[in-house]
């Protein structure tokens, strides 16, 4: 699976034929060949290293001065290291972090996934402490590239999950994860890289686009993938999973990383634990754009309101859930459920949390008139 925001991506992973090609998912897939040490002598491998510690001695950026409840970095290391995972397959090594204390794990597909493109029913999972359990694939969702795993024990001390609306172009992250699965002495340990969030909002696909990713310059390296992005509260706001590739040299970008946006890590993985899939519910729009405020004073609408304009002529599709339940072009939908909508990526999460069938009430302004209608989801074309 290759994706793209606007250009082709580079998995993190680190499979093994990873090292010596690139492989489908141009993210971070963090496959190692387990037949050799992420720091034996080979060409690929010797070049991947040198890239990583070229990558890691990038100055970081100038700290501001810390808000109310932002950590030290060494503090988040120390908050977030008994939720970090080794997570080991057939093919290859990646990450992961637990999210609950009864032991789910988030991680990407393509970390669980096989080399034949088929999600593993269980993987070998290596606590912080050294220990070693087995974990069962509980499901994956291949179009945000993302699955859950699920290990017995506990209780577990999990990672907290944030929200895009606590994200900011120019915020300070941290990156946690089994980069080029490194050693320290005792076994494998996990690499810490700083960073800024670059942009958010990105879209990175190969035929559906992972909405709402973040871009940051902070360092990801093959085996990085599933691993946690986390901000300076110590909550995740993302699972990095890809590289952008650079096409002047055919090799990888310095400095462009995406993770999937946590408020779609959240919705998906909520999914997969109550029912071990995802199935998004349908609405029957298209050809929107994010309400500017210009557009929406002449729409007649309040200037501070968020929303998706259903600016095209064919932006409702004829006979579908939002044409049957009286929404129409020009419309300007605000809300789904209990969830606002102010992008295109807030609608694909409220696509996620509602599923087909699920009938859900949505605000919506025509012109200046404020209304709600009930809206019975559909099924993806696609689906």
């Amino acid at each position: 699976m290759k994706r793209t925001t606007g250009m082709r991506i580079r998995s993190l992973g680190m499979g093994a034929a990873a090292i010596g090609a690139a492989v489908a998912i141009a993210g971070c897939s963090d496959r190692l060949p387990n037949s050799e040490p992420a720091t034996a002598v080979t060409t690929s491998a010797t070049h991947a290293v040198q890239t990583a510690a070229t990558a890691t001695q990038v100055a970081p950026q100038p700290a501001a001065t810390r808000a109310a409840g932002e950590l030290a970095v060494p503090d988040i290391v120390k908050l977030a290291e008994p939720a970090i995972v080794r997570i080991e397959t057939g093919g290859g090594v990646g990450t992961g972090f637990i999210v609950s204390k009864d032991g789910y794990i988030v991680t990407n597909n393509h970390v669980v996934e096989g080399g034949n493109g088929v999600a593993a029913r269980t993987v070998n999972v290596t606590l912080s402490d050294g220990g070693r359990v087995a974990g069962t694939v509980v499901g994956t969702d291949p179009r945000s590239d993302l699955a859950l795993v699920k290990i017995d024990g506990g209780p577990y001390s999990p990672l907290p999950l944030g929200s895009l609306d606590r994200v900011e172009i120019g915020q300070e992250v941290v990156a946690i994860g089994y980069a080029l699965d490194l050693t320290r002495g005792e076994g494998p340990s996990f690499t810490v890289t700083t960073g800024i969030v670059s942009q958010k909002n990105r879209a990175i696909s190969e035929t559906a686009p992972i909405l709402g990713a973040i871009q940051t310059d902070a360092a990801i390296n093959h085996g990085n993938s599933g691993g946690p992005l986390i901000n300076l509260f110590g909550e995740v706001v993302g699972v990095n999973t890809s590289l952008a590739p650079d096409p002047t040299t055919g090799g990888v970008a310095q400095g462009i990383g995406f993770a999937v946006g946590v408020d779609t890590v959240s919705a998906v993985w909520e999914q997969l634990r109550d029912s071990g899939k995802v199935d998004r519910g349908y609405l029957g729009v298209s050809g929107f754009t994010a309400l500017r405020p210009a557009t929406a004073r002449d729409l007649g609408v309040p200037e501070t309101t968020a929303g998706i304009y259903l600016a095209a002529g064919d932006a409702v599709q004829p006979g579908g859930p939002a044409a049957t339940a009286g929404i129409r072009s020009g419309d300007v939908i605000t809300m789904i459920g209990s969830s606002k909508i102010a992008t295109e990526a807030d609608l694909a999460v409220a696509m996620i949390r509602n599923g087909p069938g699920s009938t859900v009430p949505v605000e919506i302004y025509r012109g200046s008139q404020k209304l709600t209608v009930n809206v019975t989801l559909g099924t993806p074309p696609t689906q």
